[in-house]
This record gives structure tokens, C-alpha cells and sequence, in this order.
């Protein structure tokens, strides 16, 4: 059976090695004929180059009558002499022959003229140019019989090439008529099989450049690996934005994999730590990897991105798939690496650039862009859109007294009220130094006021461990369409509510003036005190 499978690939081996013994002889012999008859081209053109090259010497000092220009006529008078006689002794024909000779008789009746028109150094410009015309006869009989002395040796290739080329064609059509039934049935086979996985991985890479972020591209590779491979579990691991932490892109399919990834630490995973193929069987490895060792079987191949490894991709292979389809696996990873790298740091950019690195909020950058899209949306729907603007009061004395890692203290903090104290859909962000701004959507201005007297009270009761001192915060609240009509005069009306309730005592909530008459909300009640331990 084994030796059946190897017949085809054994005569498919012996056509072509007699094909190829076939075609050395004959193009060995079609190369020699080839080289020689470029060789014998490029001495004749450089014949003619040669003879330019006086010309264009002899024309420089009639023209500047600078000596200078008679050493590369003499240089190339020199040259030509020279390769006129290799060629002479070269000429194989007597239509090779008879060409250079008239060729030299041009070239002999120029020097004549150039000689005597150096000789006499006088000229006026006419007389120049009269011996310039002189002078074109015998280049452009020169020329036309260069012309026809390259197209003979061109066609003295051609005829020779054709004769070889014509054996060639018989020995190639008597290999190829044994070789073509071998060739079509594997070659088909193959180019049927390349065409497939051409088309699979052009597919693949097309939807993992449109990946809209790195857990639909995690989920891609691992539904192209497992359709491609078949029989296969796949897990893609991922290193942590900080790149101190292992985790699953994908759902693990093994249990023992989500218990080997709980608190995992990248270094646990072999492929990971090396940077290099990881393969588990069933023998005990003298070093055993925490992830495969937990999956069986396995194959466990890193995503390496330059010279940095960012995760893995565990594939569980019970059936010994990956070996044969090695080809896809590689080419796959060699994909999706760089994507997958490129997302991840467009979203750790992404996050940092709209995030304040101290609070966990958005910073002003994200509140204004989102700050927008609210605008939009509230205008579109004819829904109201509350802005609150908070700042800390006296921030600036807290810091002088207990010093900035207070601050930064009182900070995080004031951003951990206002994140448990919103609902999902609120936007809370600190807009610059001490202050920080809420969006409430959906939210009227009686609503506003509500849960700005809710994180006022919430600021309040932050305890900072210093003695004698607390923490309170004033507020000032705009409201789309009764206060201002764009973003950006909302923000304006907010920050004028924020200034009043500094000047009406701190820690205290302020309306802006409305840009309208509109009728009068009715009176708010009074929050009701909280109850003290008696």
C-alpha cells in the first residue's frame, strides 16, 4: 500500500529527471550560442560608441578649441582601432567581414576630415559648421552600416537559436506527453488543494483586518483554526494590558485549562515563556507545561509580534491534526500576530487617551466627545440632557496642609462616590484639577437636582482619616434647551451655576438662570435629615 502511494511521486521523479538531462543538453548549447552572439553585439555597439566618442571630441575642441577635449578623441580613436580588429579577427562570415570593412572606410573617411579640421584651428563659426556638416556623411554611412552589421548578427542568433529550440521542442513534447498524465492528476490534486486553502486564508485575513476589536479577532482565529483543522479544540491566550496576567481570549473548552488560567501569570504557559512551539503528549515531558499539561494532547503555539510574545494559542488535538495541517496553524498565527497586536494597542491608546489616570474616569477629552454624541441624541429624540459641574472646595487648602498624596486621595474618592451613586447610563468625568462634570441623560432639571444633592451629601460623608477636617463639594447644574441650546453653551451655563454656588457659601447646589421664560417647577422637598444615633 505504502509502495503504491510512492509510485506516482517515483515516476513523476524519473520523467522529470530525464526532462531535465534533456534540457540541459539542449540549452546548454543554446546558452553558449546565445552569450557568444551578445558578446559579438556588445563589442559591435561599443564600436559605435567609439566612434561617437571622437565625434563628440573632435566637436568640443573645434567648438571650444580647449585641448582638453583632444584626449578622449584620442582615447577613443584608440579604442576603436582595437575593437575593430577584434572584430575583424572575430567575423565568422564574409557578410561579417565585408560589413566591417565598409565600416572602417566610413570611419577612415571621418578622420581624414576631422584630422584636417583640427589642424587648422581657425575657424569662424560658419566654417564650424560647414565642417560639421562635412563630417555627418561619413557618420551616418558609419551608422547605417553598423545598423545592418547588428542586425545580421542578430539574425545569425536568432537562426541558430531556432535550430536549437526546434531539437528542444522535440525532446520537451516527447517527455512531456509520458510526464503529462502523471503531471495533471497531481498537479491538479495540488493546485485544487492550494486553491482552497488560498481562499480560506484570504477570507480569514479580510475578517480579521475588519475585526472591530481584539475579542471578535480572538474569536475569529478560533473558529478558523478549528474549521481548518477539524477535530481540534482551540483556546486563544491573551497577556493582560499590564502584561502581568494570562487569560483566555476564548472560552477554554477544557476545564483543566480555566483552572490552570485562575491567577495565571504568563510565564506558566511553556509556548509563552519561550517563545517557541510547545508540544504535549501522552509521555510525562521532563518539564510540563501548566496549561497543556492540564488539556492532554496538545499543541500550544506563541504569538510572537517582533520580539515581544503577546499570548498563545492552545490548540487541544487528541486526533494529531495540527501535523497535518502544520502549514495553516503557521501561516494562521503569522496573520493574526500583528492584528491582534495592533488592536490591543489601539485599545489600551484608546483607553488612556480618554481616561483619567488617577479617578478611573473619563478624562475631559472623553467627556466632551461623549458630550456631543448626548447633544445629538437629546436634540434628535427632544429629550432633556442635565450637565452638573462639581468642584471640590478648598482643594487647594487641603493639599497645601496635608499634602498631594492626600489629594490625589481626595480625588479617587470623589470619583468613587460619583460612580456608585449614577446610574449605568450617567456619564461622570473629571474635567480638570478639582473638578469634575455628570451627564444625565433623559434627566429634567428637578432630576438634576436630585443627584446633585445625593452626591453632595455622598462628598460629605467621604472620610479621610484627618482630624478636623472634612470634605464638601459645590455644585452647578444647566439643563439642554432650558439653559443653553449647543454643548457648549450647556458647559458655560453650568460652570456660571458652579461659580454662584461658591459665592453663595460652598457646599451647596445652584441652578443656572434659565435662557427662557418657562413656568414655574414646583418647590422641591427638603431632604429629610438622617436619622443619628441616640
Amino acid at each position: 500500500m505504502r509502495f503504491r502511494r510512492l509510485l506516482p511521486g517515483l515516476l513523476f521523479a524519473g520523467l522529470i529527471g530525464a526532462w531535465i538531462v534533456a534540457l540541459l543538453l539542449v540549452f546548454g548549447s543554446l546558452d553558449r550560442n546565445t552569450r557568444q552572439q551578445f558578446q559579438r553585439i556588445e563589442a559591435s555597439q561599443r564600436l559605435l560608441t567609439a566612434m561617437l566618442d571622437q565625434e563628440i571630441g573632435a566637436r568640443g575642441y573645434l567648438t571650444t578649441f580647449e585641448t582638453a577635449f583632444l584626449e578622449p578623441y584620442n582615447a577613443a580613436r584608440r579604442d576603436f582601432d582595437q575593437l575593430m580588429e577584434q572584430e575583424l579577427r572575430g567575423a565568422r562570415t564574409r557578410e561579417a567581414r565585408d560589413s566591417l570593412l565598409r565600416m572602417r572606410v566610413a570611419a577612415d573617411r571621418w578622420r581624414e576630415l576631422a584630422a584636417a579640421d583640427i589642424s587648422v584651428m581657425a575657424y569662424r563659426d560658419r566654417a564650424v559648421e560647414a565642417a560639421l556638416r562635412e563630417r555627418e556623411g561619413p557618420i551616418d554611412a558609419f551608422r547605417a552600416e553598423h545598423e545592418h552589421y547588428q542586425d545580421m548578427l542578430e539574425r545569425q542568433r536568432d537562426e541558430r537559436a531556432d535550430a536549437l529550440l526546434i531539437r528542444a521542442a522535440v525532446l520537451i513534447v516527447a517527455i512531456s506527453l509520458g510526464l503529462g498524465g502523471v503531471a495533471y492528476l497531481v498537479l491538479r490534486r495540488e493546485s485544487l488543494r492550494e486553491r482552497r486553502f488560498g481562499r480560506a486564508q484570504a477570507e480569514f485575513a479580510t475578517a480579521m483586518q475588519s475585526a472591530a476589536d481584539e475579542r471578535e479577532a480572538d474569536r475569529l482565529l478560533k473558529r478558523h483554526l478549528e474549521r481548518e483543522l477539524e477535530d481540534v479544540d482551540v483556546t486563544v491566550l491573551r497577556r493582560g494590558g499590564s502584561g502581568e496576567r494570562l487569560e483566555a481570549g476564548t472560552p477554554p473548552a477544557d476545564a483543566g485549562i480555566v483552572d490552570a488560567l485562575a491567577d495565571a501569570r504568563p510565564r506558566v504557559c511553556l509556548a509563552v515563556r519561550r517563545g517557541a512551539d510547545h508540544e504535549q503528549d501522552a509521555a510525562e515531558p521532563l518539564v510540563e507545561c501548566e496549561i497543556c499539561g492540564a488539556a492532554g494532547p496538545s499543541s500550544c503555539r506563541p504569538l510572537v509580534v517582533g520580539d515581544g510574545v503577546i499570548g498563545a494559542v492552545h490548540i487541544r488535538d487528541p486526533a494529531g491534526r495540527v501535523a497535518r495541517g502544520e502549514r495553516v496553524v503557521e501561516e494562521s498565527l503569522t496573520q493574526a500576530a500583528p492584528i491582534l497586536a495592533g488592536l490591543r494597542t489601539l485599545a489600551l491608546a484608546q483607553s488612556r487617551a480618554s481616561t483619567d489616570a488617577l479617578t478611573g474616569l473619563p478624562n475631559r477629552w472623553a467627556l466632551e466627545d461623549t458630550l456631543k454624541r448626548m447633544h445629538a441624541q437629546a436634540t434628535r429624540s427632544h429629550r432633556p440632557l442635565a450637565f452638573v459641574l462639581l468642584d471640590i472646595d478648598y482643594f487647594k487648602r487641603l493639599n497645601d496642609t496635608w499634602g498631594h498624596d492626600t489629594g490625589d486621595r481626595a480625588l479617587a474618592a470623589v470619583g468613587d462616590a460619583l460612580r456608585s451613586h449614577l446610574r449605568e447610563s450617567d456619564l461622570a468625568a473629571r474635567s480638570g484639577g478639582e473638578e469634575f462634570a455628570v451627564l444625565l441623560p433623559d434627566t429634567p432639571v428637578e432630576g438634576a437636582l436630585r443627584v446633585a444633592e445625593e452626591l453632595r451629601r455622598a462628598i460629605a460623608e467621604i472620610d479621610l482619616g484627618l482630624e478636623r477636617t472634612t470634605m464638601t463639594a459645590s455644585f452647578g447644574i444647566a439643563v439642554l434647551g432650558l439653559h443653553a441650546d449647543d454643548a457648549h453653551a450647556l458647559m458655560q451655563a453650568a460652570d456660571r451655576a458652579l461659580y454662584a454656588a461658591k459665592r453663595g457659601g460652598r457646599d451647596r447646589v445652584e441652578v443656572a438662570a434659565a435662557a427662557r421664560p418657562i413656568a414655574p417647577a414646583p418647590p422641591l422637598a427638603e431632604p429629610e435629615p438622617e436619622p443619628t444615633a441616640s
